[in-house]
């Protein structure tokens, strides 16, 4: 049997839409048939909307791996600590960057840094993404607990920040389409979509080669690399295609039905292959 992981924005969703019917329909064959499915997602469980986890999952791998869930319980949480939080607040304070906090309960982003970001995507991309969790805010409650941050602003070398802030964070490109030097998501070390695969993965006592994974985005890399099944969407970045083991079609051409099917095939050859031995 197979554990599914999906991301949602290009790859489950094509941005702005639903879920194509065929993908919802090959989700539900796929577990009605004993195989598993999860998100695998750079957003928080709050902003999930109910119209994709109506779909039916066994859980999933939350704040790009800071937040796994499966058959209903928290297996991992981790959250930054103080002083992590307090480093990476300064740094983009001091660089001027709009940010967004993301916590469990929603992300925090002042007016002003929300309306940049809105402007931003309709100059480059044309399009709106809602998100329900948003929550404007001046500040950031002292309790609030941070699991990752997204910063914006007008030109910042991706590299740069990466270099600046390697010693305790990873940075990674944004998936939303804004060009790499005007926004990035910075996440704790060694919480990646890929450790969020292996902890779904001990929790069942699956082996890796039982996981596949489907992405669009660089925050996809680990992951689909690091799955016994990588399958990139034939919208998917450069980089993203270069390391899939498979390219589907299009988020919106069946691409995550055919690819679902095509990693259902590859398993039931491997089991022939492994009962002719």
């Amino acid at each position: 049997m197979i554990d599914f992981f999906f991301d949602i924005d290009g790859t489950l969703l094509p941005f702005g839409c639903r879920a194509p019917e065929s993908a919802v329909n090959a989700i539900r064959e796929a577990r009605r048939k004993g195989h598993k499915a999860f998100l695998a997602t750079g957003r928080s469980i709050a902003e999930v909307p109910d119209f994709v986890t109506d779909i039916g999952f066994d859980g999933g791998v939350y704040s790009a791996g800071a937040y796994v869930v499966a058959d209903g319980k928290t297996i991992f949480r981790r959250v930054m600590s103080k002083d992590e939080k307090s480093e990476l607040l300064s740094y983009c304070r001091k660089r001027g960057f709009h940010v967004f906090v993301q916590t469990e309960k929603g992300t925090y982003v002042k007016k002003e840094s929300f309306e940049y970001w809105r402007s931003a995507l309709r100059k480059y991309t044309g399009t709106e993404v809602v998100l329900s969790s948003i929550i404007i805010s001046e500040t950031i409650p002292e309790d609030a607990e941070m699991i990752k941050l997204l910063y914006v602003t007008e030109h910042a070398e991706l590299e740069g920040v990466r270099r600046d802030l390697s010693g305790s964070f990873s940075v990674v490109n944004n998936t939303v389409g804004l060009p790499s030097y005007m926004m990035g998501e910075i996440v704790m070390n060694g919480v990646t979509k890929a450790s969020g695969i292996d902890c779904v993965a001990a929790y069942y006592g699956d082996s890796l080669s039982q996981t596949a994974a489907f992405g669009d985005g660089a925050n996809d890399i680990e992951m689909v690399e690091h799955a016994g099944f990588g399958i990139a969407m034939g919208n998917a970045s450069d980089d993203l295609k270069a390391v899939a083991d498979w390219i589907a079609p299009a988020v919106d051409n069946d691409g995550l039905s055919i690819g679902i099917a095509y990693v259902l095939n590859a398993e039931v050859g491997l089991e022939c292959e492994s009962t002719s031995r």
